[in-house]
Order: C-alpha cells, then sequence, then structure tokens
C-alpha cells in the first residue's frame, strides 16, 4: 500500500499493531481488528466522509492482514505436528526408546547428535505453536475482515474496482486475498 493509505490507519489500530509488532502477542492483533470493525454499521451522511471512512477501514484491514503474510510460516502444515519424542540420530539410533535420556546413550558422537536433535526438536515444537496460534487467529480474522470490508462496500460506497485495486497491491496471504476478492463482485 502507498504511504498516504499507510498514514490512514485508525490510531487504535496502529497502537495495537505496534504492540503487536513489539511482542507478536495475538491478543493486540485481535485488538487491532476489532478497532478496524469498531464503526461497521455507521454511515455518515455526507457520501465523501463515508468514502474516506471506507478506505480508512481498508487500510486498517490490509495492514493487519499483512502482519500474517509476514508472520506466518509459509511452509507451516497443522496437520504436520512436530514429534513429541525423537529417536537418537544414527545406525544405531533405533537401539533406544523415543524420548531416551541423552545420558542413556553410550557413544558420545552419537550423545551429541542426539542433544542436538533434542533442541532442534525443541525450537520446531515451539515454532509450531506460534504458527498452529497465529493459523488459528488468521481464520477468526479473515472472516472479520470480509464482515468488515462488505460493509463498507454496501454502506460506505466502496467499489469492487477500488477494492480489487488495494487488494491485488496488498502484501498479504495470496489466499487471503482470494478470499477477500469475492467482495468484489
Amino acid at each position: 500500500m502507498s504511504q498516504s493509505v499507510a498514514e490512514a490507519l485508525d490510531p487504535a489500530v496502529a497502537k495495537s499493531l505496534a504492540e503487536y509488532d513489539q511482542g507478536r502477542m495475538l491478543q493486540s492483533l485481535q485488538q487491532a481488528a476489532s478497532a478496524a470493525a469498531q464503526h461497521d454499521g455507521e454511515v455518515p451522511p455526507d457520501p465523501a466522509a463515508a468514502k474516506q471512512m471506507a478506505r480508512a477501514r481498508l487500510a486498517d484491514w490490509v495492514a493487519i492482514l499483512s502482519r500474517i503474510r509476514r508472520d506466518l510460516d509459509p511452509e507451516f502444515d497443522p496437520d504436520h505436528p512436530p514429534e513429541m519424542n525423537i529417536v537418537p540420530p544414527g545406525p544405531y539410533g533405533d537401539q533406544y526408546p523415543p524420548g531416551v535420556n541423552p545420558r542413556d546413550v553410550k557413544d558420545p558422537v552419537m550423545r551429541q547428535a542426539y542433544i542436538e536433535a533434542i533442541e532442534k526438536n525443541r525450537l520446531r515444537i515451539r515454532n509450531f505453536s506460534a504458527n498452529l496460534k497465529l493459523f488459528e487467529a488468521r481464520q477468526v480474522l479473515l472472516e472479520k475482515a470480509a464482515e468488515s470490508l462488505g460493509d463498507a462496500r454496501v454502506h460506505l460506497g466502496l467499489t469492487g474496482p477500488e477494492l480489487a485495486d488495494a487488494l491485488q497491491r496488498a502484501d498479504i496471504l495470496p489466499r487471503d486475498r482470494g478470499a477477500l476478492m469475492a467482495l468484489t463482485h
């Protein structure tokens, strides 16, 4: 989005996104979404003010959804969680049960490789958890965005071509763009 559109962010949305950017707390992203949808259903009497309100709302949602694109691992698959316990690596690793204490692995080279594999898996578990939470929040945020932008289309005069153009230029997930493009018709 252009700089002028980015400047149009609602102050409450901008504040919540700044908080999210600092700590990656999903609650801040959800607060940004609530702020973006806060004026859904309101229609100012002046058509120019309504159009400006619609464009600001669009900028808010693009900013929110761009965080998901930025932070959600593109390789994330919720159907493939990491293993909770791993088998020691190496040709004789299957001699040990999954999750065996590294002290019980007699070979020092295998033990070191196992310790490294455990740490790598812990990181993968932590990353999976964070990605799963963002993946699940994404679905709720996308539904809110669709409702809010639909309201902007119907009640505030945001045109289909203007919405489509903004979505094409937006740095959001392609599947999110596709879901929101349905609103342009």
